[in-house]
């Protein structure tokens, strides 16, 4: 707090009547990004259920990933912070129209949101490389019998999954919307 009331030009006193703590002031900062990052993007509503799932899933990793190390601080302080949810509305709107009940519509956002902030900090930390532990297993594997565990050497070796690169997150969220097809497709054959 000293140094950015050295930085600003300011008394320490006087940041601390705007700003409360450290803690305050990172908020302040990562809704600042997150908002900036959000204004970015013209969100338009969409009418069918899966684009309205990659928009909000999509906007969202965009967010996070332009708040940075922040993004972990943003909170809801300010009316205009609701812009966020938006797209969040929207896609649990194209859910529940698509026939899911709201509680299975409430899900898939929570999944989607995890994915969004899981592959943005994944990014963040591997800069769009391999898994963390995946030297560790490559060593392990060395030691590993002759003949075992072949398919997985190649894939650690092929380093087939980039953690937060685009076309991991493009898989994820592939894959979780042929799950939400079966869903909306089991909802209409039982009803």
């Amino acid at each position: 707090m000293q140094q950015l009331a050295v930085e600003m030009g300011v008394d320490r006193k006087t940041l601390h009547y705007h700003v409360e703590n450290r803690a305050t002031l990172l908020r302040m900062v990562a809704a600042d990004a997150f908002r900036e990052a959000l204004t970015q993007h013209h969100f338009t509503p969409q009418d069918d259920w899966r684009d309205a799932l990659r928009a909000f899933a999509t906007i969202t990793r965009e967010a996070v990933i332009s708040a940075g190390a922040w993004a972990s601080y943003v909170a809801m302080e300010k009316e205009e912070d609701l812009e966020a949810v938006r797209p969040a509305e929207a896609a649990a709107r194209a859910l529940v129209s698509a026939g899911l009940p709201e509680n299975e519509a409430g899900r898939v956002i929570a999944l989607l949101a995890e994915l969004a902030y899981t592959s943005a900090r994944d990014r963040a930390i591997t800069g769009a490389g391999t898994h963390p532990q995946e030297p560790e297993l490559e060593v392990a594997l060395e030691s590993a019998p002759e003949g075992e565990f072949a398919l997985v050497r190649r894939l650690v070796g092929a380093h087939s999954a980039s953690l937060g690169s685009d076309e991991q997150f493009a898989f994820d969220l592939n894959l979780i919307m042929l799950g939400v097809e079966k869903l909306v497709a089991d909802r209409h054959a039982t009803a």
